[in-house]
């Protein structure tokens, strides 16, 4: 079984999956759905398109309406890969020939990715996978305009990236030439070789079994295996698949009709500490800057806050409901416990309540919410401590979004 890398151009990106084999016609991924206006219910779909419908067996699913279908895993093992446009795969038996990374994974079997679209490469994932996600994110940030090796010590050496083996790590550093041994090195962060681009408004994430996100602008499903065009340029492609459905989790489009809050600047924010110091808010992470995530619930998308605390933002004419699942993170293994509230302003000045949880603490489920913004001003989320003062209140506000009509 082999998996290639190849370069495509399109004249315009078409996501198709459903022209696979007979056996594979009758496969269909089932999974909760979040769409705009409706409930979250079970669905069962097996064509994604990037525009027009998603749909399956007695499904038409606008895909401007789809907020997020499934749920994502978290990465706990193996090498992490880390790409420009903010894709990750989980990885093993990583090493360079070139301009070429080769690795090997489960999914996916062998895989060839050049190392232009790379932003760097995490070499063991942490068993905690909030250090993983942190981990990403500083490889993703990275804006040297040299290459970086970041050592189990913390030390970090510039240089240029050389070569990867299965036990050492080549580098350069001015005119000499080092060879580190592998263990040694904890992330490798490649120099950012253009100026950072816009962000995508079209694809689709698809998340995987173990972990993996990939941010496809075009997805294939035929003959056994399964093609993802990435926006960088380049394909990946699977081996043979007795079912590729089963190895999908997850799935979100871009482009469709809501504004996350995460997305948007606050108009005020307030935090006030009871027992610890005063926290900031986090987009689209926990507060302490992991995966968003309470009892195996997991977002891309949503906000992370401590109590005690109240964020802002202003309601546009468009938007007709605030939507929210809240829930306390699993990093606190249990503890914390806090209540949730809403508020709006239709003057912008004056306040009132339009939501308030019962108390939630760790290890339960996430709670809806959802309410009426249509006319509003403002809106603010607040979290209060309850019965055990602010310790460990890790409150999350998951695919915090405003829906239109």
């Amino acid at each position: 079984m082999q998996f290639s890398v190849s370069v495509f151009r399109f004249a315009s990106f078409v996501l198709l999956i459903g022209l696979a084999s007979p056996c594979l016609a009758q496969s269909a991924l089932t999974s909760q759905i979040q769409t705009i206006g409706q409930p979250e219910r079970t669905v069962s779909l097996n064509e994604f398109p990037l525009s027009g419908q998603w749909t399956g067996p007695g499904q038409n699913i606008d895909v401007s309406q789809i907020v997020r279908f499934g749920n994502p895993g978290l990465i706990k093992e193996d090498s992490v890969v880390a790409l420009e446009d903010g894709s990750y795969f989980a990885a093993k038996e990583l090493r360079t020939e070139g301009v070429t990374l080769h690795a090997y994974c489960q999914l996916w079997d062998e895989m060839q990715v050049p190392l232009r679209p790379l932003r760097g490469i995490l070499l063991r994932a942490h068993l905690d996978p909030d250090q993983t996600r942190q981990s990403l994110d500083r490889i993703h940030n990275y804006q040297g305009s040299h290459d970086r090796l970041l050592l189990s010590n913390g030390d970090y050496i510039d240089g240029t990236f050389r070569n990867l083996s299965a036990l050492k790590v080549e580098f350069q550093v001015g005119e000499k030439s080092l060879e580190l041994d592998r263990r040694r090195i904890e992330e490798i962060y490649f120099a950012q070789t253009s100026a950072t681009s816009a962000p995508p408004q079209q694809g689709v994430w698809i998340g995987f079994r173990d972990g993996s996100m990939f941010l496809a602008q075009n997805i294939r499903l035929a003959d056994d295996r399964v093609t993802l065009q990435m926006r960088s340029g380049f394909a990946l492609r699977s081996s043979a698949l007795e079912n590729a459905y089963a190895y999908m989790v997850y799935l979100r489009p871009l482009g469709n009709d809501v504004r996350y809050l995460s997305d948007l600047d606050a108009i005020g924010f307030k935090t006030l500490g009871f027992l610890a110091p005063s926290w900031e808010y986090k987009k689209d992470r926990n507060i302490l800057g992991g995966t968003l995530k309470s009892d195996g619930y997991i977002s891309q998308k949503g906000i992370g806050l401590h109590a005690t605390a109240r964020l802002a933002y202003r309601v546009e004419a468009s938007d007709a409901r605030f939507k929210a699942k809240v829930g306390i993170d699993d990093d606190t293994d249990g503890a914390g416990s806090v209540v949730f509230k809403v508020y709006v302003s239709e003057t912008g000045s004056q306040w009132k309540p339009v939501f308030e949880s019962p108390i939630v603490r760790g290890g339960d489920l996430p709670v809806d919410v959802d309410v009426p913004v249509k006319g509003m001003k403002g809106i603010a989320l607040v979290v209060e401590f309850a019965d055990g003062a602010d310790v460990l209140d890790h409150a999350n506000w998951f695919d915090a979004r405003f829906e239109p009509e």
